[in-house]
């Protein structure tokens, strides 16, 4: 098993018909970026693992998912393997939006 971090890319790709309502009002991002320290015994085991963690916290975050209000492309824009200790810290749950690509 090794520490990875994983830059991630996520588009996403709203439902014109459904009007978003959340903390944002009427915004729509166009996508946002992020990275997550992961546990796996390969890149691929730590890029599926990251991929469901994103798509997990964007859900209880934003509810989007959850209400088919958007779908999601996620990509791994970066692997890097990183030092065991960064698991100790408290998961960064965090995304940085941008409207515009």
């Amino acid at each position: 098993m090794r520490c990875y971090c994983i830059l991630v890319h996520g588009k996403l790709n709203w439902v014109a018909e459904r009007p978003a309502h959340d903390e944002f009002g009427a915004m729509k991002p166009a996508g946002f970026h992020c990275h997550r320290f992961v546990l796996a015994p390969h890149e691929a085991g730590a890029v599926e693992a990251t991929f469901r963690r994103v798509r997990e916290n964007l859900d209880s975050q934003m509810g989007w998912l959850r209400d088919g209000l958007v779908t999601v492309e996620l990509e791994a824009e970066e692997i890097t393997p990183a030092p065991i200790h960064k698991l100790l810290k408290p998961e960064n749950r965090g995304l940085t939006f941008y409207e515009r690509e």
